[in-house]
């Protein structure tokens, strides 16, 4: 009897050792008010409230109306939240480095891997119609143009969601090449500009201002449904630029890729 109090003993304390662990770096990585607003994120809890305080704002931006500087921290801190928190997923490890660069305001390019583009079902096709061009005019003899481009198309992928968040509309182009011994091959680069639409240009657009609205998830909202989910206006995103929290750039990749022998 008194081993197994020993047992339990020594398993509650390594438990608590791990909670202790766990809220201390939860509380290291996500600091001061950001603390809250993590926790909301994470679990749902005080959603309503956030969505509150994210609703005032969005009105705030679409009626052009002054920010005060508690209101731009906040707006801060919830993005960074988002841009941490999919840092932490293995799904949206890109996004969250291109949420980062914007909140940067360093307005660099950022090149990326190229897995966010090719893994794309709409970049796959433009590249497979760019790629028929190569060809066909290495077929017909009638001489390589120095490169092929793309007209400008949506990049996100539903079904894969890295690219979904991360992608907005940009374009490719082929540029055809040969390797040192003589191989045939297509560089490619892909440029996707990392801005945000506006509230004028989505009502404009769509005739309405919350035209492109997102839910975010959380575990609340996976027990009981999406009305926990936590809805944010691409709009308000966009408005960081005007707020001067955030600086579009230009997010881009590229690689090279072989062409078949006998082409």
């Amino acid at each position: 009897m008194m081993m197994v109090s020993n047992k339990l003993r020594w398993f509650l304390r390594i438990v608590c050792g791990i909670v202790v662990l766990l809220v201390v770096t939860f509380l290291l990585y996500f600091p001061g008010r950001q603390t809250p607003i993590a926790f909301t994120l994470a679990t749902g809890i005080g959603v309503s409230g956030l969505q509150e305080r994210v609703d005032q704002l969005t009105e705030k931006a679409i009626k052009k109306e002054e920010f005060r500087p508690e209101d731009k921290q906040f707006l801060l801190n919830l993005y960074s939240c988002f841009a941490k928190g999919a840092r932490l997923t293995v799904v949206l490890r890109q996004s969250s480095q291109m949420m980062r660069r914007y909140l940067s305001k360093s307005g660099e390019d950022l090149n990326t891997s190229s897995r966010i583009f090719v893994n794309s079902r709409p970049v796959q096709e433009q590249m497979g119609l760019l790629r028929q061009q190569v060809l066909q005019s290495i077929k017909d003899s009638k001489g390589l143009k120095e490169s092929y481009s793309s007209p400008v198309f949506y990049m996100g992928d539903s079904e894969f969601f890295d690219s979904f968040v991360g992608l907005y509309y940009g374009h490719i182009v082929a540029t055809p090449g040969r390797t040192a011994n003589g191989a045939k091959t297509i560089r490619w680069r892909a440029e996707c500009p990392w801005e945000w639409p506006s509230y004028d240009s989505l009502f404009q657009k769509y005739g309405k201002y919350h035209a492109q609205q997102f839910s975010l998830p959380n575990a609340k909202s996976i027990l009981f449904g999406s009305p926990h989910c936590l809805r944010m206006d691409d709009g308000l995103g966009g408005y960081l630029a005007n707020l001067d929290i955030a600086k579009p750039f230009l997010v881009y990749s590229e690689w090279v890729e072989p062409l078949p022998d006998g082409q």
